[in-house]
């Protein structure tokens, strides 16, 4: 457990910590997978394959390209920075990405008008297409894994995420200021 200076510790900004080094006995007893990061992780990846796989095998492609063309469904045309932040991917993955999906002819890319650097994204017929086609299995995703949980819990679960997802940007951010 932690003491109350240690835990107050944690929310200051990096450069007012004190450099520390783990004990010995620490590292003997360090358990990756008792760590909140680690655990989210694996289980991101195992649903990431899971996404991967699914749609591979249901649509034909990869994660990252159903993520896009779900994303871009929610938001309407939008510029591919838009759809970066939203799909959590940086932009250079976006531009490549959206490059496939327009080769596929689910997507439309053109330059913005008033800044040429900027790319406008849009659905295409064929897109909306194979969104109908992969949302039933997406949707069967969910409501598999959802079942494995109480309602309550699941309400527990997704309020416990929010709360996760903003501390770790706040110490992103904080992180980012030490720099």
């Amino acid at each position: 457990m932690t003491t109350s200076a240690t835990a107050n510790d944690a929310r200051l900004p990096s450069s007012q910590k004190k450099q520390r080094r783990a004990s010995v006995s620490q590292v003997a007893a360090h358990s990756p997978e008792a760590l909140i990061t680690y655990r989210v992780s694996v289980l991101a990846q195992a649903l990431s394959r899971l996404v991967d796989a699914s749609v591979q095998s249901s649509i034909g492609l990869t994660s990252r390209q159903w993520r896009c063309l779900v994303i871009l469904n929610r938001l309407g045309t939008s510029p591919s920075g838009t759809v970066a932040r939203m799909a959590s991917f940086d932009h250079s993955q976006v531009s490549r990405v959206a490059l496939e999906l327009t080769e596929k002819g689910l997507i439309t890319q053109v330059s913005d008008a008033g800044d040429r650097r900027k790319q406008i994204l849009s659905l295409t017929p064929a897109g909306v297409e194979c969104l109908r086609s992969g949302i039933p299995h997406s949707l069967q995703r969910q409501a598999r894994l959802q079942a494995r949980l109480e309602p309550a819990e699941y309400e527990v679960f997704c309020r416990v995420l929010d709360v996760l997802q903003d501390e770790a940007q706040t110490m992103l951010e904080e992180v980012r200021e030490g720099e």
